[in-house]
């Protein structure tokens, strides 16, 4: 893949073309009008995973691919946590933009990202500005039909099971805004992109928590069956190289929220959505450009597989091992250091496919895939340097320890796991 700040993609949606880059302001778009339509009526599945997959095995016939709508979370310029100079914005675009274009080189799906680093995609800003009074009574319309609902006890009132920042008064309206776009524009699937983060904390201090979780309409929604099925999918992909959140409430995995915007608070979705929290922003793994960039690529691409599982489908772009990060074919000698590097995380990634790592006595969530040389990988080194009779290389990823690794991944081997 090229140098993320200098690569643009190509995405054709409704038959026009525009260019989503991360620096560059001017995704150029010009999209069909879209028929003005309400959202889902209440009590009727406004979207189902049959037909959504009817829609992708037809898609080679029709001509018509599945409409994907990519958000990453918050402002372009505004918004979002922060952990020293990481900010979580600027992390949402650039997994957004891997993800787009994994789907797109896919061929089924057309794909649409509302914002890159530094501006909105330009026809939803317009749609913002020209379209404020009926977004606006979108949004009165659906709240009263949901208070309507509640007070006649046709719709059970959920609580949060996790706590969540309430979005600003005009942040929330351009949230709502798209999701009444995105039902004007027929897009089949919305996935939101974000990080997670653990409060009160210090911008400068990380938090207690770590791992990715997913949110999904609240079951009562009309887009709530189809949105869980292709959040289990992805969930189940992403599980296998990424641990869960351990913060109560989301440790499950995934999460239905009643009150969430995003994926359609008050019933304002038709399409599937889902919102996928990647991991905590002080997390280790997002703190060095070099290892940040092939994390955020590896979740990109496991929430593309995951949504290639949901449909069914053969991926024409997943090799053997079906990782980015993988197989292992590290060159370089390893020992411990004070940064996370790129060659400690193919290192962790190598073992975790062969069941190595976490060693024994860890969890998933004490050792993440972080590029960090810290006690997880130290004894992971040492257990599989003892049972592959390595000498000489205590605490060094050594060329016999990186020999052994790489004929692990021979075609004859078979994992113990």
């Amino acid at each position: 893949m090229k140098a993320f700040s200098k690569m643009l993609i190509a995405v054709s949606f409704f038959g026009s073309v525009f260019l989503v880059g991360i620096f560059d302001r001017k995704m150029m778009t010009i999209v069909g009008g879209g028929d003005t339509m309400s959202a889902a009526v209440f009590f009727t599945q406004s979207t189902t995973s049959a037909h959504l997959r009817t829609a992708f095995d037809n898609a080679s016939r029709t001509k018509k691919k599945l409409n994907v709508l990519i958000v990453p979370g918050h402002e372009p310029n505004f918004g979002g946590t922060e952990f020293r100079d990481v900010l979580e914005r600027d992390l949402n675009a650039d997994l957004s933009l891997y993800l787009a274009q994994y789907l797109v080189e896919d061929g089924h799906y057309e794909v649409v990202m509302t914002r890159g680093r530094d501006g909105w995609n330009p026809h939803l800003e317009n749609y913002f500005t020209t379209n404020d009074e009926e977004i606006k009574n979108f949004v009165r319309s659906q709240k009263m039909e949901m208070l309507r609902l509640v007070s006649e006890g046709r719709i059970t009132k959920m609580g949060d099971l996790v706590p969540h920042n309430t979005a600003p008064s005009d942040v929330a309206l351009r949230l709502f805004g798209i999701n009444k776009w995105a039902n004007e524009h027929k897009v089949d699937i919305v996935v939101h992109v974000h990080f997670n983060d653990s409060a009160p904390r210090s911008t400068m201090v990380p938090g207690e928590y770590n791992g990715f979780t997913i949110y999904t309409p609240e079951r009562q929604y009309s887009n709530s069956q189809a949105s869980l099925d292709i959040a289990n999918h992805v969930f189940k992909r992403l599980s296998k190289m990424f641990p869960v959140s351990n913060l109560p409430g989301e440790d499950n995995g995934i999460v239905e929220e009643q009150e969430l915007i995003a994926i359609g608070s008050s019933n304002t979705v038709d399409g599937a959505s889902i919102l996928i929290e990647y991991g905590y922003i002080y997390e280790p793994q997002f703190r060095a450009p070099e290892v940040r960039a092939m994390v955020l690529k590896e979740l990109a691409f496991q929430t593309y597989l995951g949504l290639a599982d949901f449909f069914g489908e053969s991926s024409l772009v997943v090799g053997p091992h079906q990782s980015t990060l993988l197989p292992y074919s590290g060159n370089s000698p390893v020992n411990k250091t004070t940064l996370a590097n790129t060659e400690v995380l193919a290192f962790q990634a190598g073992l975790l496919a062969k069941g190595y790592y976490p060693p024994r006595d860890y969890s998933r969530n004490d050792c993440p895939l972080s590029g960090f040389f810290g006690p997880c990988t130290k004894t992971a080194l040492a257990e599989f340097q003892r049972e592959f009779g390595i000498s000489g290389e205590g605490g060094i990823v050594g060329p016999k320890t990186r020999a052994e690794l790489r004929n692990l991944f021979e075609p004859s081997f078979v994992s113990k796991i």
